[in-house]
């Protein structure tokens, strides 16, 4: 009987013991589950233009789990948001952009989306020290390459990830650019993809190749493909052909209406005209200004409606109607406190849904 009664205890004991570690694992399942629900619910925040909720959100989770990969590549992309509202303060505070993205990188290494978003942050952390004469170009440029890399390593077919290494192996190699490296990559894709290995080749070209007669003669091995007639009228624009360039936007636009995102490339290429030669003001503005207003009928989403707003608001201030400049800069302010004060249209790697791989490109090197 005492034998039975010892037994007995002892398979109460493990029971209860399998019970404890059944309810902690479903708790702990139970906090992971809210805390992932957090980090969406900080996204749709952030895309109906409530970014400082969305932040709040975030150093919450991470508060309460600092390995937390998702809360991390989230607000990672949060303070590049805000700071694209306040470009002195994303210059300032790039270390710690760059420290959130590789914290997400780091906690989940196995993730091709965070892998290549560390890339990008460490390109634009090369590209600003570029910009501003920095001595740490080379290390910077070594960084991008080895972010770059990873991403690579996760999936050897990402070959947008492919083509933002020729453009950084691109740079002089006292800056830590290295052009057999380029060509190796530029015939990797060349071989994989026909109009990503167009672009790469075309970015490491001599000086003096005429680049309208490269995208020409693309376009006739690959007629009808929307990306490469983007590229041709781009290559137009860049040795102003004006009129030669804006036909072939327009073609590009009538072959692809998802590329409506071309509209505020036109925007911005008759702002720069109007930047070099301000005579041209009375011409160029009312072209850009036509191109916002195209663009804002596509119903883009809220933080690039802003910008388009906010860019739209610029023009008229600059054709003299400061009445429906303020009226558009209120409008744009509305849609998003932090909207970007930036020349080119922020990046659609900001706005991808927390699951969904950026597989866009656009350079950091030219305005578009």
């Amino acid at each position: 009987m005492k034998t039975s009664n010892v037994a007995r205890g002892v398979f109460m004991m493990v029971a209860g013991g399998v019970v404890l570690v059944s309810l902690m694992l479903l708790l702990s399942s139970c906090v992971a589950e809210m805390q992932d629900d957090a980090v969406e619910q900080a996204y749709e925040q952030r895309m109906m233009g409530n970014v400082d909720s969305a932040q709040v959100i975030l150093e919450r989770v991470l508060a309460a789990d600092s390995t937390h990969a998702a809360a991390w590549f989230e607000l990672a992309r949060t303070k590049q948001h805000i700071g694209l509202g306040n470009p002195r303060m994303l210059m300032e505070g790039l270390e710690s952009l760059q420290q959130a993205a590789e914290n997400a990188a780091t906690n989940d290494p196995a993730n091709v989306i965070y892998a290549h978003y560390k890339g990008y942050v460490s390109f634009f952390r090369a590209y600003a020290s570029f910009m501003r004469g920095q001595p740490d170009a080379a290390e910077r440029v070594a960084e991008v390459v080895a972010a770059y890399d990873a991403v690579l390593e996760l999936d050897q077919d990402f070959h947008e990830a492919r083509l933002f290494l020729v453009e950084i192996l691109s740079a002089p190699s006292e800056m830590g650019g290295d052009a057999v490296k380029a060509e190796a990559h530029v015939k990797q894709l060349e071989e994989r993809d026909p109009v990503l290995g167009a672009k790469a080749r075309e970015l490491i070209l001599a000086e003096d190749v005429d680049r309208v007669q490269f995208w020409q003669t693309k376009l006739e091995e690959n007629p009808g493909s929307a990306d490469l007639m983007e590229q041709l009228g781009k290559a137009y624009l860049y040795q102003e052909k004006t009129e030669e360039g804006m036909q072939q936007l327009e073609a590009t636009l009538q072959a692809d209406p998802t590329k409506q995102l071309l509209l505020l490339d036109i925007a911005k290429y008759h702002m720069m005209v109007f930047r070099q030669d301000a005579s041209q003001s009375e011409i160029a503005l009312p072209k850009a200004k036509d191109a916002i207003s195209r663009y804002l009928t596509t119903e883009p989403i809220r933080p690039l409606r802003a910008y388009a707003l906010h860019t739209l608001a610029r023009i008229e201030e600059r054709l003299g109607s400061k009445e429906a400049a303020e009226t558009l800069f209120d409008e744009a302010q509305e849609q998003d406190p932090h909207v970007s004060k930036a020349f080119a249209a922020p990046p659609g790697i900001l706005f991808t849904k927390l699951d969904e791989v950026a597989h866009f490109h656009s350079f950091f090197s030219r305005p578009f």
